[in-house]
């Protein structure tokens, strides 16, 4: 046993980059410390409580023996690690090393969700094996956590360009969840990357099904979520300091979804985007809630230019031009988005009757997409233009336009003869 133990300070000490002596003070030397790591001497009680507290793991880690009391601290500390991925924080380090924790002491669910949020926020190429490592840990577990993996895994692979095998994996596991455990966090996650991916694939009325779904199992926005953690957290404390242990691990599962939930705030902004746009067709101002939620949740350039178009045709121009402004000062020039926001910016000063200013901006967003090769924005701003054109009579002009649209279209110009 003084062996096992010894082993176990040693390789945790090194772990954490320490001494011996600064695992020793202010109650040890160091002398003893290598006595202990080489067996030759068992620890106390108190020198084994002393060294749990310097290494920051509990006396069971370094005994190879946990309690129920241990695993709940495991769930929260885990839980504790995420509200820091959310808060803004990068703790991958400490969450990393709760993962290989759970890992020695053969708590495989724990592990799993551990490695599921390193690879919810690397940014890395680590992000694939991440993602294998959380598959890994959970592959023997019931399926609602286990298909929150594969359902990251899926959702990496639509962001890589691989939609049709992500949205394959999803809707699969949808399936099974319906048919057999409909959890509403699987559930809420595996709606919100259906509408993510259809919205990718430009299926916008698919998108906006999943995400009406998705956005009916949501129990509020962040502010609200944020609130139900804290207090969650608060509750699975006092359970634990208590000694209710069967009540803390309820709370802290509790807990892990409300966090789970607040990582997918994104995609519940692509949500309410998704939905908005088919909102748009009869419910203008039900559109517009949506479009504001979705910015407010997180900031995109496609949500801001559809609400500045949509605040253009209910005739809130000054509303339009603040946000256009905006997002002339987020989008590069290089961006895709430049060739929407010079069609917007020609859309706005036609609806207040400036055409020369509307002229400048559509021929501007005709060039602008022919060089990122936006054939939509192309499309309406030949169109756009070629009406103003025609309605000051300037027929020529307009026709002039039109042929250019089409070549920049892809048409082939007529030659002598034909």
């Amino acid at each position: 046993m003084s062996e096992e133990v010894g082993g176990r300070l040693r390789r945790l000490r090194a772990e954490r980059g320490l001494t011996q002596r600064e695992l020793a003070e202010p109650h040890y030397t160091a002398a003893y410390v290598s006595s202990v790591e080489t067996g030759a001497r068992t620890p106390s009680g108190d020198a084994l409580r002393h060294f749990a507290t310097q290494l920051g793991v509990d006396t069971g880690e370094l005994l190879g023996v946990t309690s129920p009391r241990d695993d709940v601290r495991l769930d929260l500390d885990i839980a504790m690690a995420a509200a820091d991925f959310l808060a803004g924080k990068c703790p991958a380090l400490k969450m990393r090393r709760l993962a290989r924790r759970a890992e020695r002491i053969g708590r495989a669910r724990q592990a799993g969700l551990a490695w599921l949020w390193l690879a919810r926020y690397s940014e890395s190429d680590d992000r694939p094996r991440l993602i294998a490592a959380a598959e890994a840990a959970l592959t023997e577990d019931v399926p609602p956590y286990r298909e929150l993996a594969m359902a990251l895994r899926a959702n990496v692979l639509i962001g890589w360009g691989e939609p049709h095998h992500g949205m394959h994996l999803l809707r699969t596991a949808l399936d099974a969840s319906l048919d057999g455990y409909p959890h509403p966090l699987l559930l809420l996650t595996l709606r919100g990357y259906l509408a993510e991916g259809h919205l990718r694939l430009g299926e916008t009325a698919q998108a906006a099904q999943h995400a009406s779904e998705a956005l009916r199992l949501a129990r509020g926005d962040e502010e609200i979520l944020a609130e139900l953690t804290e207090n969650q957290r608060r509750l699975a404390e006092a359970y634990l300091d208590g000694g209710r242990v069967a009540d803390a691990a309820t709370a802290v599962s509790v807990l892990h979804d409300l966090l789970h939930e607040r990582a997918l705030r994104p995609v519940l902004a692509r949500c309410l985007f998704a939905r908005a746009l088919v909102r748009r067709a009869d419910d203008l101002e039900g559109a517009l809630a949506d479009l504001r939620a979705s910015k407010a949740a997180a900031p995109d350039h496609a949500v801001t230019l559809e609400l500045a178009d949509l605040c253009r045709e209910l005739g809130r121009l000054d509303d339009a031009a603040t946000l256009l402004t905006e997002a002339a000062e987020a989008i590069p020039a290089d961006s895709p988005y430049s060739a929407s926001l010079m069609f917007q910016r020609g859309s706005l000063a036609l609806a207040r009757g400036d055409l020369e200013a509307a002229e400048a901006g559509f021929a501007h967003a005709t060039d602008v997409a022919a060089l990122h090769d936006a054939r939509g924005v192309l499309a309406a701003s030949v169109d756009k233009a070629g009406g103003l054109l025609l309605d000051q009579g300037r027929v020529e002009e307009a026709a002039d336009l039109l042929r250019r649209g089409l070549l920049l279209l892809g048409a082939e110009e007529d030659s002598p003869g034909r």
